[in-house]
């Protein structure tokens, strides 16, 4: 260090690098302060010119102040004692702060002086004071916890041994504290417990080595782990003990130890024992007791067994009864239905056949009604011809009556007449048509092939009356061959849906059906969809029983689909439903093309 310039001696001009410093520097020779840095300025609270000449010891405590003054007096004198050390401090504003106080002589200007570098600790002085406070508490609320329970630190290194588990264990603290020996306490051999698995991380591999009777998570605490144990060792009989460990983190999470608590279960377990004891016990006497009863159940077996069956084959032969008298009940509906479809297939086609004799000869009359008309208005057209040829006097005549009888106007209404009432017998031969077609009366009940299309068409146009004023009929046919089946049949089929699809729309609203048919295969299909109210899937299931039906009573025999289910059966195809409440349903018929008779 250089020579001091003067008339002040230590200025801090001549030490810019000791200005730039975070700790406090201070120069003094036994008493006033000769140079100090402003980082002493701000640790002291002083101004750079209040602490010149200010007296070095006065900065400490009397009791501190004294040991700083020998110390600082044995190094002037050559002297050297300890040259760090931690002290306290004196403010301007008369607090009290911790520095760590570093000290070296130099010789400037021929004279030896003392070298002070002060760094302030009082943050780090408290938080020691406040961990080993809560140490302290840790401590006593330890060892005044009625459980016994130990703490290990990360090193595995027993911190606390409480009073209680001196109690227990029979081993006083100082034996085990600051000693890695706690499996002394527990096993005759070195091995780790449940604190030690804990802080090496080595619990969850041992809950699968162990079994979850001897060592399992605690359901109650995220991260701990309970066991309970034998131990022979213990008292004169061994004890039972019932653990609990918890590992213990600092701020950041990390394990830096781990607590555990013990209890003793012997009492509980040898409790269970007799428990058990008194429960073989009882066993023994309800397996004595049960063998006898045994021998008089297995006798009053054999005659349950005897009337058992004898009840059973009473119970099939009921059983067999009752559905044969069931399927009885079902053919003979079916057959009276079937007759009623056969009677009014007969009715229908006599009515046809009836109302086609006259029909013919009135639409015979019309065309030449409508020859005659065009004759006669021929002629009247000769004589309208001829009419200028007349006198004055009939041409008025004439002309009188033709606007009497509005003539212009009859000549022209008479055509449309004409053709309106022939447009109308026409019609009317139309549905004569296809109510012979349905019915089929006049053909023989034998297998044939026929137009599944042309059945559908004469169908809806009976069922007209039935759809029209409900539904919109939508047709996409593809192209079918002809299928050998027995039409009139098969017509009754496509009349329950039509009408049952027509039925389903909700009140008051108009819906749709759509008809379409395809060919898949050998087989042709046909299906009847609507948009109406949907069939419940609860309901499903039945809709082809026999007299099921959701109709009100009076309008539905809840034979419709029962018959038509048997209808396709019988034409060896096969029907099925798929329906969405609320959206609708669709009926799917399959039919082979070619009927197999040997079938």
């Amino acid at each position: 260090m250089s020579h001091l310039p003067s008339p002040y001696p230590l200025s801090g001009t001549l030490f810019p690098l000791a200005e730039c410093l975070s700790s406090g520097l201070l120069l003094h020779r036994g008493g006033k302060v000769l140079y100090a840095n402003r980082a002493m300025s701000r640790l002291s609270g002083f101004s750079p010119n209040e602490l010149i000449e200010k007296d070095f010891w006065a900065f400490y405590p009397p009791g501190v102040n004294d040991t700083i003054r020998e110390r600082g007096l044995a190094r002037l004198t050559g002297e050297h004692p300890v040259a760090r050390y931690e002290t306290l401090l004196i403010t301007r504003s008369g607090d009290e702060r911790w520095v760590e106080l570093s000290v070296s002589d130099e010789s400037l200007q021929g004279q030896r002086t003392i070298v002070c570098n002060f760094i302030d600790v009082t943050e780090r002085k408290r938080a020691e004071a406040a961990q080993k406070q809560a140490q302290q508490l840790l401590t006593q609320i330890i060892d005044a916890d009625p459980v016994p329970t130990l703490v290990i630190n990360a090193r595995h290194v027993v911190t606390h041994w409480n009073h209680a588990c001196e109690q227990v264990i029979g081993l006083p603290a100082s034996e085990l504290v600051g000693t890695c020996n706690q499996w002394s306490a527990f096993y005759p051999s070195q091995r780790p417990i449940m604190a030690d698995l804990i802080v090496s991380g080595q619990i969850e591999d041992m809950l699968e080595f162990y079994g979850s009777k001897k060592l399992r998570r605690s359901p109650l605490i995220d991260g701990a782990y309970e066991a309970e144990d034998f131990f022979p060792q213990m008292g004169e009989k061994g004890r039972w003990l019932y653990f609990t460990a918890t590992p213990l983190r600092n701020a950041l999470g990390e394990i830096i130890g781990a607590i555990e608590t013990l209890q003793d279960i012997t009492e509980r377990k040898t409790a269970e024992t007799e428990l058990l004891r008194m429960h073989a016990d009882l066993e023994a006497k309800v397996a004595r007791r049960t063998e006898q009863l045994q021998q008089a159940k297995a006798n009053l077996e054999q005659d349950i067994a005897r009337r058992e069956q004898a009840e059973a084959e009473l119970l099939k032969r009921y059983a067999e009864l009752t559905e044969l008298n069931c399927r009885l009940q079902d053919t003979r509906q079916q057959l009276v239905q079937s007759e009623k479809m056969a009677s009014i297939g007969q009715l229908a086609a006599g009515v046809a056949h009836e109302i086609n004799n006259p029909i013919g000869y009135v639409n015979s009359n019309i065309r030449s009604l409508k020859g005659y008309v065009e004759q006669l208005l021929s002629v009247v057209g000769c004589y309208e011809s001829s009419e200028v040829a007349l006198p004055p006097d009939e041409q008025a005549r004439i002309q009188a009556a033709r606007k009497a009888a509005d003539f212009d106007y009859l000549r022209d209404d008479i055509h449309q007449l004409l053709s309106e009432s022939e447009e109308g017998t026409n019609r009317v031969r139309q549905i004569v048509q296809d109510l012979r077609d349905f019915s089929r009366a006049e053909t023989t009940q034998d297998w044939q092939a026929a137009d599944l299309h042309h059945g559908l068409d004469s169908t809806l146009n009976i069922a007209s009356n039935e759809i029209k004023y409900r539904a919109d009929v939508i047709r996409h046919y593809g192209s079918l061959p002809l299928v050998e089946c027995l039409p009139s049949q098969l017509n009754q089929v496509f009349m329950n849906l039509f009408v049952n699809a027509a039925q389903a729309m909700p009140d008051g609203e108009r819906g749709t059906i759509t008809v379409r048919t395809g060919v898949q295969g050998e087989d042709v299909w046909i299906e009847v969809a609507d948009n109406g109210q949907g069939i419940p899937l609860e309901i499903m299931d039945k809709i082809f029983d026999p007299f099921f039906t959701t109709k009100p009573i009076g309008k539905g025999t809840g034979l419709g689909l029962s018959l038509s289910y048997g209808i396709v059966q019988n034409h060896r195809g096969n029907i099925s439903v798929s329906s969405t409440p609320g959206a609708g349903t669709t009926f799917r018929i399959t039919l082979p093309v070619h009927h197999d008779a040997s079938v």
